[in-house]
Order: C-alpha cells, then sequence, then structure tokens
C-alpha cells in the first residue's frame, strides 16, 4: 500500500466559528481515499487554532511559554502566581486555548510585567523560594529598564528645540551616546569629576565636529564662568546616577569635600561609530597626561574665547574658533 500527501481544506469548529484551513492530509494512492494521520490531523487542528488566536486576540503558545520564562518561573510556579492548577499552565502551553478571563490575565502580564506585584499579593498559592527569588529579581530588573527609559524621555525634550540646529551640532541629543560617554570617561580616568568631565565632553563633541561637521552626542554646551559646560548637566548626570549605571562618591581632598563619578557599568561602545571613539580614546588620552589643574586653566582659555554671556549656548561652528588640543598637543600624542 503506497500513500500521497495532497492540500485540501478542512473545516473545523473552534469555539463556535467555522475555521477553514489548507491543510496536508494523507491519501491512499490506489483507492484515492483519505487516510487518517494522527500527525497530520493534530497541524491541521492547530493551524485552525492559530488563525482562532489570530482573529480573536489570543495569545499564542510561544508567548505563553515566553513569558513564563521572562518571569524566571517553572510551570508549577507561574500556575501559582495566577492562582491556577499547574495542569492549566500545561495545557495552555500544549496548545489548549485559555479561557477569554485567564487570556486578558496572560495578555495584561505581557503588556505589563510589573503586574505580578498585585498577583503576588494576592495568590492563593505559595510560589516556591527559588520561583519567588527569580520572580522578584525579574521585577527589580524591569523596574530599573522602566525607570531609565521614563527618565530618558523626559531628558530628550529638553533639547527637542534645538536638535539638528548648530547649537546640537546638527544631530538631535542621544541620551545612549551621551551616558555611553559619561561612563567611556569615568572607566578611562579615575578620579572624575563632574567639572573635568564637562571638559572631556566638550572637546569629545567639538572635536568630532570640527572633522565631521556632525557631534556624537548632541547635547548642547553653555558658557559657564569656568567654560564651556553641557547644559544641564547637573540634571543629566544625575538621570544616570538615578538608573544605577553611575555612583558619585564623596571623597575629602585637602580638608574639602570633591564629588567622584564612579561607572557602575561598561560603556557600550557599539553605540559610537569609528571616527566618534577615536575621537574618546584621543580625548581621554590628552588628558590624561594632565593634572585637573591644567584641564580647569584650559576650560578658562575656551571661556576667554567666546563672546558671549554666562548661560548662553556656544554654537558648533565655532569649533575651529576655539583652542583645540588637536591643532598642538594631540597631533604629538604617539611620539
Amino acid at each position: 500500500m503506497t500513500f500521497e500527501i495532497r492540500e485540501v481544506e478542512e473545516t473545523y469548529r473552534v469555539r463556535g466559528e467555522q475555521i477553514k484551513v489548507m491543510a496536508p492530509a494523507k491519501f491512499d494512492s490506489d483507492t484515492q481515499q483519505q487516510v487518517f494521520d494522527e500527525k497530520l490531523d493534530d497541524a491541521a487542528i492547530n493551524q485552525a487554532l492559530d488563525i482562532y488566536r489570530r482573529d480573536n486576540q489570543m495569545i499564542t503558545v510561544e508567548r505563553i511559554k515566553q513569558l513564563r520564562q521572562r518571569l524566571g518561573l517553572s510551570q508549577r510556579d507561574f500556575a501559582a502566581l495566577l492562582s491556577w492548577s499547574p495542569t492549566t499552565v500545561a495545557t495552555y502551553e500544549t496548545g489548549a486555548l485559555p479561557s477569554l478571563a485567564n487570556n486578558s490575565r496572560l495578555l495584561a502580564l505581557e503588556n505589563n510585567p510589573l503586574l505580578a506585584n498585585e498577583l503576588l499579593a494576592h495568590t492563593s498559592r505559595p510560589l516556591s523560594k527559588s520561583g519567588r527569588l527569580a520572580l522578584q529579581q525579574h521585577l527589580t530588573d524591569h523596574a530599573t529598564v522602566d525607570a531609565r527609559q521614563l527618565l530618558t524621555s523626559g531628558v530628550a525634550l529638553l533639547f527637542k528645540s534645538v536638535a539638528y540646529t548648530a547649537d546640537a551640532g546638527y544631530v538631535a541629543f542621544d541620551q545612549e551616546k551621551f551616558t555611553n560617554m559619561v561612563l567611556f570617561f569615568a572607566k578611562q580616568l579615575p578620579r572624575l569629576t563632574p567639572a573635568i568631565l564637562n571638559q572631556l565632553l566638550f572637546y569629545t563633541d567639538f572635536t568630532h565636529f570640527w572633522r565631521n561637521t556632525v557631534a556624537v552626542s548632541g547635547v548642547a554646551y553653555v558658557r559657564s564662568a569656568v567654560g564651556p559646560v553641557p547644559d544641564n548637566y547637573g540634571l543629566l548626570y544625575g538621570v544616570i546616577v538615578a538608573t544605577g549605571q553611575l555612583k558619585a562618591r564623596e571623597v575629602s581632598i585637602d580638608g574639602g569635600i570633591q564629588s567622584h563619578l564612579v561607572a557602575q557599568e561598561n560603556p557600550d561602545l557599539t553605540v559610537f561609530t569609528a571616527s566618534e571613539q577615536t575621537a574618546l580614546q584621543e580625548t581621554a588620552r590628552y588628558f590624561a597626561k594632565l593634572s585637573n589643574h591644567q584641564i580647569l586653566e584650559l576650560a578658562q582659555t575656551e571661556a576667554s574665547q567666546l563672546s558671549m554671556q554666562v548661560g548662553q549656548r556656544i554654537s558648533y561652528e565655532l569649533a575651529d574658533k576655539l583652542v583645540s588640543p588637536e591643532q598642538s598637543d594631540w597631533a604629538s600624542l604617539d611620539e
């Protein structure tokens, strides 16, 4: 007896709806009669169920599994969190359709994982110790990401009005690049103070603009009494500290208190182009040779070149008129 596989139209009734699918079916080559095949029949049923899920906005089997795994939970702990039986979760993960109420709960948890806090507080079934720890870690990580996104979106509004203008180096402010510039210098230079960091960022952005006609970070700089500084730099650094990527450490020096910025994460250099990485590395190498006093003296020199009021924005178009380390000492860095 020989068989052949053909595509046929099948109709299945799923929760009162008629679902038509084109699915493979087995036929007897001699009689041309369709022959039951459990695997092919299951595949056709699953195809019908997938169509029903799509048309009725129901969560898929894979998304249920991915949601549970993101929370770090076993099927038993996931069921306990949702106050369901372990069998319910197991059947959903093998293809059964959730009830409308359970589907809504799964979609809500998928959209907002922090909802697990509320579910955990009201569940009637205890989670295992390892499951509770895994869930708490996930919720902590997710809350941190949410906080970073919220703070980042808020900060971006500060520079929206100058995006793609000469005051921003003809790019839009990029929080990711700005943060990784800060982390890069905090890793490269010990005892980094906000005042020194201001100059490192300024020279990186303005030197890159001088060479490529675009800034790196898109941050606007203003003239201060001590030199160029990123506009609202206290807030910008505060956001990076608030999101746990940077730490401000108070240190006693010569009878006074000085704030040092310490990176809590390694910078992600993949966010930068090759030319941007070069500007970062050359700035770090040049300023590593100078004392803090020399760096601040250089900043004062820059301030004296600016015929503008304190607090006024510095156009990147002035890059070729400002004192540039590249024009003098940078060319001999490798000598």
